[in-house]
């Protein structure tokens, strides 16, 4: 029996959406989903027309105050229920994220953990929406009540389709609004599986529906006159998008958009540390990660050491069939393989070093090597614009000061890295860092009870622990006059 035979196989067969608590067939275009790491084709699906669409914002609109009006412990209970299902069917999730999606299975697994985790963590927030009084003197007194934002719109992006999908919709329905979500044209079979076992779990019929399709039915749900609030992972630039659609229901928005993180590392840093966390923030899931830590920044003195050992991490990582769980899956489609070679070749033609990698492997499916430049200006298009594929950039610094500047030179601001052994010269560069999380000798090492968001180009609002409720439970202020 081979690796591949002998881990869990994706579910076919499965509904394209899931509305008003029942699976059914797209009535829209037909779409051949592609498998990354061969480049054939696996499943066909069909998108949602605008009558589907329709559908399911009704849907949810007619479940919300059945589910609103439930006791807060009633809900958590239900949450709790799916967090259970999740992880008693992990296997089954994560065969179907790493096929579709292409990333190893262990990653794949980690991110149904994940799922399962989201919605643990806000069944225990059900009960604990408090509101507050506010004493106003004499014969007046305020109080708040926290109320469901409504009908919430999910438009998610195709590199975490069910992490993402999960620390979304488990706040929204911690809250007691109802949920219309649209996954990537690219990877929407696990939304839809949630789904049914979210109804299986007992949330109403209704209140948790999945509609797919690409850009246009992701505009006409922002834009649909009963979606309260839209939550948003992509692009900067269908973020953009996304807010002026939302602008015409009045809709709230939560953006996490792109990234080009920096991590600082400073000549009294741990090497060593530094080299594994850097490695593993940039060339996780091929790349293919907002917070990917694409820009080092790193002092003159340990600049060569570092990198090297960098690079000798990334070159020694196998690629792979996902299902056999290698250190690095394919990237998910032809065109983003393309985006990242476009950059790569560039930058060289630009008369940029690159040490390690660039160059596309010869061999079937959407893979890309390990990549590192070095030495590389900071206006140079691959310093300033996500790439989103495993490609490091390197640049030496002097000092604290200048690695600031280099750091915050950029339009994004979504995370960011130091490393130091002095503690106060690392706290003294995070609070200065343009960046929505921090994180000191340690990259992407905090965890999804701390509020994650960026700043600048990176975004609008936060998600992840209590922040994340914020969007989805409104405070409604009584004055009672006595």
């Amino acid at each position: 029996m081979t690796a591949t035979q002998a881990q869990p196989q994706p579910a076919l067969g499965l509904a394209h959406l899931f509305i008003d608590g029942a699976g059914c067939d797209g009535a829209g275009p037909e779409r051949i989903l592609i498998d990354p790491a061969s480049a054939q084709p696996w499943h066909g699906t069909r998108d949602a027309s605008e009558d589907q669409l329709r559908l399911a914002v009704s849907g949810a609109k007619a479940a919300l105050p059945v589910w609103a009006g439930r006791a807060p412990a009633a809900r958590a209970k239900v949450l709790m229920r799916l967090a259970a299902l999740i992880e008693e069917r992990a296997g089954q999730l994560a065969a179907i994220e790493a096929r579709n999606v292409g990333k190893p299975l262990a990653q794949a697994r980690r991110d149904v953990i994940r799922a399962a985790d989201y919605f643990r963590f806000y069944a225990g927030a059900c009960d604990k929406l408090n509101g507050e009084t506010i004493p106003l003197g004499g014969e007046r007194t305020a109080l708040t009540l926290l109320e469901p934002v409504g009908v919430t719109a999910h438009i998610l992006p195709w590199n975490y389709p069910l992490s993402t999908l999960a620390r979304g919709v488990a706040p929204a329905l911690a809250a007691g609004a109802s949920v219309v979500a649209k996954p990537s044209e690219l990877t929407p079979l696990s939304a839809v599986t949630l789904a049914q076992w979210a109804l299986e779990a007992g949330l109403p019929a209704g209140l948790f529906n999945v509609i797919c399709g690409g850009g246009e039915i992701g505009a006409a749900l922002a834009g649909h006159p009963d979606i309260a609030h839209v939550t948003f992972t992509g692009s900067t630039e269908s973020g953009r998008k996304v807010m002026q659609s939302a602008a015409v229901p009045v809709a709230g928005v939560t953006l996490e958009l792109g990234g080009k993180s920096p991590v600082i590392v400073l000549a009294d840093a741990d090497l060593e540390a530094a080299a594994k966390d850097v490695a593993h923030g940039i060339f996780f899931n091929a790349g293919q990660i907002c917070t990917a830590g694409a820009r080092l920044i790193c002092q003159r003195s340990v600049h060569d050491a570092l990198v090297a050992r960098i690079a000798a991490l990334g070159e020694a990582m196998q690629m792979g069939d996902p299902l056999e769980d290698p250190d690095l899956g394919p990237l998910v489609s032809a065109n983003q393989r393309n985006r990242v070679e476009g950059f790569v070749e560039r930058a060289k033609a630009a008369g940029l070093t690159c040490i390690t990698g660039g160059q596309r492997p010869d061999r079937a499916g959407y893979f890309y090597p390990p990549t590192i430049f070095t030495a590389v200006p900071p206006a140079a298009e691959i310093a300033q614009c996500e790439v989103f594929g495993p490609v490091l950039v390197t640049q030496c610094c002097d000092g604290p000061d200048e690695a600031l500047a280099l750091a915050n030179g950029t339009a994004f601001g979504l995370v960011a890295g130091i490393y130091s052994a002095d503690a106060t010269q690392a706290l003294r560069l995070a609070r200065r860092l343009e960046a929505g999380q921090v994180f000191v000798n340690g990259f992407l090492k905090g965890g999804d009870s701390i509020p994650f968001g960026g700043v600048k180009h990176s975004g609008i609002g936060r998600e992840k622990g209590l922040a994340g409720l914020a969007a989805y439970a409104l405070p409604k202020a009584i004055i009672l006059s006595h």
